[in-house]
């Protein structure tokens, strides 16, 4: 069919809003306006900012713990790093029984880190 039906098209058209509405038959840039440009922007904007700090977090070229600030070596942290955001030694310390506090947003303050860090150089 390379030369369009109009009456086809509107007899779909048609049986289309019949059986689901008006507006399923509907273009919808008929009601798009510059205020709906506006807060798809914004929220692609968001979204591309979630998606681009959640790459971050993932990578393993930052090897350096976000709590502590230590850089690991070890491939025993890629766990914590992936899952908590963390390393090993900063989960077993703040984060193992406090994991929805964790999930929620908590983290220690820096003398907790300091202390924890004093710890493990004094333990070996």
């Amino acid at each position: 069919m390379t030369k369009k039906d109009y009456n086809y098209v509107a007899a779909v058209e048609k049986a289309i809003t019949q059986k689901y509405g008006r507006s399923a038959a509907q273009d919808f840039r008929g009601e798009w306006h510059p205020v709906k440009e506006k807060e798809y922007l914004a929220q692609l904007k968001t979204a591309n900012l979630k998606s681009h700090q959640r790459c971050r977090r993932v990578s393993f070229d930052t090897r350096t713990c976000p709590v502590c600030k230590t850089y690991s070596f070890s491939g025993k942290d890629d766990l914590y790093m992936n899952r908590f955001v963390c390393c090993r030694r900063c989960y077993i310390d703040f984060v193992e029984g406090s994991e929805e506090q964790w999930k929620k947003g908590w983290r220690p303050s820096w003398d907790e880190v300091a202390a924890s860090l004093t710890r493990r150089k004094n333990n070996g």
